[in-house]
């Protein structure tokens, strides 16, 4: 039937039919599929960067080739339901976690749960790279009427720091920290993010991991495969690294090159980069087809867009190097996966130079805990470990017979003192610290007495240990340069100790393989009363600033195995010690029980929740208290950061120290000017020796 409009009146007639025609373009409109768009279709379309951005403007796929096909299976229709990428950092990955959430925004607009290690990293995220992106893209910006809705509205209906809001449909991103339940429990999603993987808790709560209470989040949508997910991380530790499992557990991938000058592809491995020695800036990448020396520049155009490629197709082994034909033919066999994993190294990442890498790896050399952190971070690979342990018995022939405990040899410019607290007394290291992390093991001993109460017992003979200071050669007495203590048992009374004197830091060490040698302070957990007093608790408002033993006792272990190699080629070929990275002297009055504690811990695996847990673990019938001092006596390094001094700052330094009684004495961080440097005559050691008739014996002729 025809609906007679006029019968209204000429003008209400004609406001009627034009009200029907919006109508039945607004209700096409909503009957209306959104458009089948890739992910890496809408981000050029849409997506922009502010214009602070290290590349402001537009998205653009040729940027990084290596992220279109990540993004592709991230798209709606795609049948891929997880995506894990193991990456290096800054290679594009939060790049891609930003792009789908403004994708779903618009085209898709559902439930979205987006997790990091904690709530505090989820919010700077948030600040950070989330509503820039938002406020940079037409698309999004509630202030252009996008996807998004504004912040900070005034009837409380906006976007918040925790939910960021939809525009439409009841859709929103909720942010979430995987050291919390709370923010994992009682929500149906449709999409969630995790993001550093590898820093996610194994147990969170004792209620299981937060990748299982994100599995029971997405379940009922996942149940009708509708559910898609992304795994973001660095990797860390191989057998433990989360990121890793789950890059092995669908489908995992590589990426191909194309070589420039035969046109084969092929995997780049770490191997084929090449450079002179010691000069680092000129790393190249010898291909492994046709054997061609190839400039970083060429890089960028080896990269396309369909280069990635199954480890495994129909059961066989993909060859790392394959004819551009056999390349194709391999890809024509890949079948579509519902979970997918992208392997995306340092070597291919479009935000990362050859040479950079070939700097910081060898800026690595001699120090195992900063090998692991560039294997993780720039190769973007999983750290293997060793579990041996140094033998004590054989750190022995270290001992150096010119020189006793109390004394000072030639050679140490700073010094640090590490503390380990215990019921009945504190263990203490004193050590001396040269360049190229070089330590002269000064003092070792422990102080017996109670340690419960501030300023008595065992914590005051520490404290006037700690104020006769340390006589250099030439007689000049300089004050402990920095002093660590353990504040993780015994709080309080540690905390009084070092508020005392600006010189000493309370710090508790902590278990983790992505923690730095010395962190932000944090609150240290304690018990007052009952039979845990002085154990920890989490009702303490002290500070103390975390230490990460696991990678200090890393490059302990490292330093030790590299000096004993060190002594015994010398003794065996009758020549010079050839003195390695973080090279170790120890005194000839060094305790016995210190040779046993300093290596008193071995790494092992434990299964937890199913899941291989490496952690360092005290060996049977061994204590561990020196080897704690040693880590604290490396954190106090940290803290005075001794890795930022040049050849001239040592040398003024030692200018200083070792000058004759009279000479004006000054502080070793107080900055030496450039004439002083000019006009000191720094004292340098005499070349050591090692003496094969009886060891290892260092000589220092006209000693005083």
């Amino acid at each position: 039937m025809t609906f007679h409009y006029g019968r209204f009146g000429d003008a209400a007639g004609a406001a009627l039919r034009k009200n029907a025609v919006a109508l039945n373009k607004a209700f096409a409109e909503g009957l209306q599929p959104p458009p089948r768009l890739t992910l890496s279709e809408w981000a050029p379309q849409w997506r922009w960067f502010p214009d602070d951005a290290p590349i402001p403007g537009r998205w653009r796929n040729e940027t990084a080739p290596e992220l279109v096909e990540i993004m592709d299976a991230m798209s709606i229709h795609d049948p891929c339901e997880a995506v894990s990428l193991m990456k290096c950092a800054q290679s594009g990955g939060s790049a891609v976690a930003e792009n789908f959430l403004g994708y779903i925004s618009d085209l898709a607009p559902n439930a979205t749960l987006v997790v990091h290690p904690t709530f505090q990293a989820a919010t700077a995220w948030n600040a950070e790279k989330l509503w820039p992106m938002i406020e940079a893209t037409p698309r999004l910006s509630p202030d252009r009427g996008g996807t998004i809705r504004a912040r900070g509205l005034a009837d409380g209906s906006g976007s918040t720091t925790e939910k960021i809001l939809f525009a439409r449909s009841g859709g929103y991103i909720l942010l979430a920290g995987a050291n919390s339940s709370a923010g994992l429990r009682q929500r149906t999603v449709r999409f969630a993010i995790e993001d550093d993987l590898d820093d996610f808790p194994d147990d969170l709560e004792k209620q299981g991991s937060p990748e299982g209470m994100v599995d029971a989040r997405l379940r009922v949508w996942a149940s009708r495969g509708l559910a898609k997910r992304l795994k973001i991380s660095t990797p860390r530790i191989k057998g433990a690294s989360k990121i890793g499992r789950a890059y092995r557990e669908g489908d995992p991938r590589r990426f191909y090159l194309q070589c420039p000058h035969c046109r084969s592809r092929f995997v780049p491995e770490w191997a084929d980069l090449q450079w002179p020695d010691g000069e680092p800036e000129l790393a190249h990448l010898v291909t492994p087809c046709c054997e061609t020396p190839t400039e970083h520049w060429q890089k960028q155009e080896m990269k396309l867009p369909d280069g990635w490629l199954s480890l495994k197709i129909d059961g066989a082994d993909v060859p790392r190097v394959l004819t551009e034909e056999a390349f194709q033919g391999w890809r024509a066999r890949m079948r579509p996966s519902r979970k997918i994993g992208f392997h995306l190294p340092g070597i291919i990442s479009t935000f990362l130079s050859w040479s950079e890498m070939a700097s910081a790896f060898l800026a690595a050399q001699g120090d195992v805990n900063a090998l692991k952190t560039w294997t993780n971070l720039i190769k973007g690979e999983e750290f293997e470990l060793r579990n041996d342990a140094p033998d004590y018995e054989a750190l022995m022939a270290l001992r150096e017979q010119d020189w006793g405990r109390g004394q000072m040899p030639i050679g140490p410019v700073v010094t640090t003192l590490g503390v380990d607290v215990q019921g009945d007394g504190l263990y203490l290291e004193l050590v001396g610290w040269g360049p190229n992390k070089e330590s002269w093991q000064l003092d070792a001993r422990f102080l017996p007495g109670a340690t419960d109460v501030a300023g008595q017992g065992a914590w005051a003979d520490l404290d006037a240990y700690s104020k006769r200071g340390v006589t250099f050669p030439g007689g000049k007495t300089f004050p402990i340069d920095q002093e660590c203590v353990d504040a993780g048992y015994h709080t309080e009374a540690a905390q009084a100790y070092c508020a005392k004197r600006a010189r000493r830091l309370a710090v508790f060490g902590r278990a983790g393989w992505g923690l730095p040698v010395l962190g932000r302070g944090v609150a240290v957990r304690y018990e007052a009363q009952g039979h845990r007093a002085g154990a920890a608790s989490r009702s303490a408002d002290d500070k103390a600033h975390i230490v990460g033993v696991n990678g200090v006792k890393l490059s302990w272990y490292g330093y030790l195995r590299a000096t004993l190699a060190a002594v015994n080629a010398a003794v065996s070929e009758g020549g010079d010690i050839k003195v390695p990275v973080g090279r170790v002297h120890l005194s000839r009055d060094t305790p016995e029980d210190w040779f046993e504690m300093a290596v008193a811990e071995t790494i092992t695996v434990k299964m937890v929740k199913g899941f291989p847990d490496r952690r360092w673990t005290v060996m049977p019938g061994r204590e561990n208290h020196y080897l704690d001092c040693r880590v604290y006596n490396i954190a106090a390094t940290e803290k005075l950061m001794l890795d930022t001094l040049g050849e001239a700052d040592w040398s003024a330094h030692r200018a200083e120290r070792y000058a004759a009684k009279d000479a004006r004495q000054g502080d070793l961080l107080s900055g030496v000017g450039a004439a002083q440097v000019a006009a000191a005559a720094a004292p340098q050691p005499e070349p050591k020796k090692a003496s094969p008739q009886s060891g290892y014996i260092e000589r220092k002729d006209n000693y005083l």
